[in-house]
């Protein structure tokens, strides 16, 4: 073999060398970076899990979220159905920690790194159907570079972590408290019933305006009160619920307010009060005739029409069925505008003043 072709097979060589060299690293770097940024939790059986048990270190108690047919259900609320979007993030925030510098296996150093049932941040167990507990994951406060720790609560091994997740730890978190929010524009007619007060607020045709259906000689609006009583269902936010059956007799619900939309929808709320707090029974009706199967054929708006009524129908049932046996308490601010009185939103109509016509003295004829 000539000395040009042994040069050739020797440069070969040293290049072939230099790439294994270069390949071993970046393996070792792709390595360490998977290692470093491993999800805390391996896996988890979505489908397995029956129960999630939450705490926070500031609340006394576990929010315990239940599995029913539909979904889940918030077990310290009687079994309110929990908000599906909100169970998916706890599920999903737990699932996307990612560890990574291994810090400690030591438990005696568990409670200095706040990753101990008494001293976490945040505890979080996905449970059985018999209630054993499938994984457990425990959090500790965040520190002010955005850092914190975790451990599995059924590791030693703990975790440095990069922004750590945020999940709410009362029972209310879990929970649509959005009861309804009806634009004003949408709304025909307001019936108020509270104590020996009953009025009705209609929006005037053009929409602009409310009026007081047979207002009082001598009687107008108070300020913008009145405005207030008919948008009152705008937004009306729940603070608490419980069953029908677990309420206090001393709930006496002897208020009302009716809300009749343009579409024929009614909304109805029975009111009650027990110390300084409101409670709303509400239900829905459709007052407008249900469409008929057509004898000939229906014009395109004929189509849209009979479109409309029906899932405005479709709307009722549900609405109805999911408040159906609940009774929220509501914050005063809502509870104030769907109770007002009558003298409330009105006051006397100002006498004219009189202009006196006598000649001044000194006046010439």
């Amino acid at each position: 073999m000539s000395n040009k072709k042994l040069s050739v097979l020797g440069v070969i060589a040293v290049l072939m060398a230099a790439l294994a060299v270069i390949q071993s690293r970046i393996n070792q770097n792709v390595n360490a970076a998977d290692f470093s940024s491993a999800s805390l939790i391996g896996g988890l059986q979505i489908d397995a899990v029956s129960a999630v048990s939450v705490t926070g270190s500031n609340t006394e108690e576990a929010v315990t979220l239940n599995r029913s047919q539909s979904g889940f259900v918030v077990a310290g609320l009687d079994n309110y159905p929990a908000d599906t979007s909100k169970i998916n993030s706890v599920i999903n925030s737990c699932l996307d920690i990612r560890t990574h510098d291994k810090v400690t296996d030591n438990p005696d150093n568990h409670a200095d790194l706040k990753v101990t049932g008494e001293t976490a941040r945040y505890q979080v167990a996905f449970l059985d159907a018999d209630g054993g507990e499938i994984v457990g994951v425990l959090i500790s406060e965040t520190d002010e570079k955005g850092a914190a720790f975790a451990r599995l609560s059924s590791e030693n091994e703990v975790y440095s972590i990069q922004s750590p997740p945020w999940i709410p730890t009362g029972a209310m978190d879990f929970v649509d408290a959005q009861l309804l929010q009806v634009p004003q524009d949408q709304m025909a007619s307001v019936a108020v019933q509270t104590g020996s007060d009953t009025y009705i607020l209609t929006a005037t045709e053009d929409g602009s305006d409310v009026q007081l259906k047979d207002m009082p000689a001598g009687k107008q609006f108070k300020e913008t009160a009145y405005k207030s009583v008919f948008g009152a269902l705008n937004s009306v936010r729940f603070e608490d619920v419980l069953s029908d059956k677990n309420t206090s007799e001393d709930v006496v619900f002897d208020s009302s307010y009716i809300c009749k939309l343009k579409d024929k929808t009614v909304y109805k709320l029975a009111l009650g009060k027990k110390d300084d707090m409101v409670y709303v029974k509400i239900s829905a009706e459709y007052m407008g005739k249900t469409p008929t199967k057509a004898q000939g054929v229906e014009s395109e708006e004929q189509l849209k029409e009979k479109e409309a009524i029906l899932l405005a129908i479709d709307a009722v049932k549900q609405f109805t069925q999911k408040h159906s046996g609940w009774v929220y308490q509501v914050s005063s601010f809502n509870a104030e505008n769907l109770t007002k009185p009558l003298s409330d939103i009105l006051e006397d109509v100002p006498e004219a003043e009189e202009v006196d016509t006598a000649a001044p003295v000194g006046a010439v004829e």
